[in-house]
């Protein structure tokens, strides 16, 4: 090899080894960046997206039904009082975390036969006594609406928040003897496009206790028929009118559980409109000018419809029963009233209505 090559070789050389020295920080940034994209998938796989989702009840994770809601063990309610009276009231707060990016639904329903008349409280086996459900309204809080509902919520995200359900056990009637064994119960469902978990949005039910015993007040009427015969009375005596003479007493006989009020309406058979002191006289009547009283101790009883219903028009209250046999004392009489008296015959004709309250 002459001079010439061999400068020409050493030159090559060199420009090999400066070809290796540039290229080795490229492969250097290759390796970083492999690196870097490295590190970025681990950070992708770290992050995990939930579906939107409500968990309800939140205290007892999301998938059960809710806690049963129980009554007292046992109480003793009026037999007649009002129609839609609360005679208790049992509610639990089982909590709620939602996050929902849609429009949802909630819809809630009553397993059990409605009351005829009361489209949202539902019977139970105990005559005179349902069931009525409430929920929150909304998301959350303790404000109420009844059940059955449907009722649509924005989007929204919070929790866990207070969410209360409730039960009340209303009158719907004269008011029985029994154990609550027969009860509705309530199931909640929320439906929207955005939910899609399907492990914590199935639906929930409230359910209640059986077991309460409801004793109500009640009596039994021992004189159903009372015939009161007035002795014969002098015109000379209803000479103006309100006079009265010829007072008789008589009882009403019952036979009651302890504690419960007795009231009484007296109607006037003759004429039932009359809401009077003065009771009609019935057809067999020869008399005028002469009409019948019946008093409670010296009090004219004013006459009203035939109705047990508590509150009816001119109901009076007899006493509280002790339990066991009841006497109501009263007394009729002969009264004056307008126009010409004339002898003859006098009769009335009254029915009582005991409310057992």
């Amino acid at each position: 090899m002459n001079t010439t090559e061999a400068k020409t070789m050493s030159r090559e050389r060199n420009r090999t080894s400066n070809n290796a020295r540039l290229m080795k920080p490229v492969r250097c940034r290759a390796v970083w960046l492999a690196r870097a994209l490295g590190a970025g998938v681990l950070m992708l796989g770290s992050i995990h997206v939930q579906a939107d989702y409500v968990h309800l009840p939140y205290n007892k994770g999301w998938t059960d039904n809710f806690n049963n809601l129980s009554f007292s063990a046992s109480f003793s309610p009026s037999r007649d009082i009002p129609v839609g009276t609360v005679l208790q009231s049992a509610s639990a707060n089982g909590k709620i975390s939602y996050n929902v990016t849609c429009p949802v639904t909630r819809t809630v329903t009553v397993t059990g036969t409605p009351v005829p008349g009361m489209t949202d409280t539902y019977q139970t086996n105990v005559p005179g006594v349902g069931v009525h459900f409430y929920v929150t309204a909304g998301w959350s809080g303790a404000n109420y609406i009844s059940v059955p509902s449907t009722e649509a919520l924005a989007a929204s995200s919070n929790g866990p928040t207070d969410f209360y359900t409730r039960a009340d056990l209303v009158v719907t009637g004269p008011v029985g003897n029994g154990t609550l064994t027969t009860l509705p119960s309530m199931t909640l469902n929320y439906t929207g496009t955005c939910i899609t978990d399907s492990a914590y949005n199935s639906p929930h039910s409230q359910s209640l206790n059986a077991g309460t015993t409801i004793a109500g007040r009640t009596c039994s009427v021992t004189t159903s028929s009372v015939s009161v015969m007035l002795p014969q009375a002098y015109t000379g005596r209803l000479s103006t009118t309100g006079a009265t003479t010829g007072a008789t007493p008589f009882n009403l006989a019952l036979d009651c559980s302890q504690g419960t009020k007795v009231n009484v309406t007296l109607t006037d058979a003759s004429n039932a409109s009359n809401t009077s002191t003065t009771l009609s006289l019935a057809p067999g009547s020869t008399a005028t000018g002469i009409g019948l009283q019946v008093l409670n101790g010296s009090t004219p009883i004013a006459y009203g419809p035939d109705s047990a219903a508590a509150g009816n028009q001119n109901q009076w209250l007899a006493g509280t029963a002790a339990g066991g046999p009841m006497t109501i004392p009263l007394t009729a009489q002969y009264v004056r009233t307008p126009g010409t008296v004339a002898p003859g015959t006098v009769k009335g004709l009254a029915t009582f209505t005991m409310s057992y309250q």
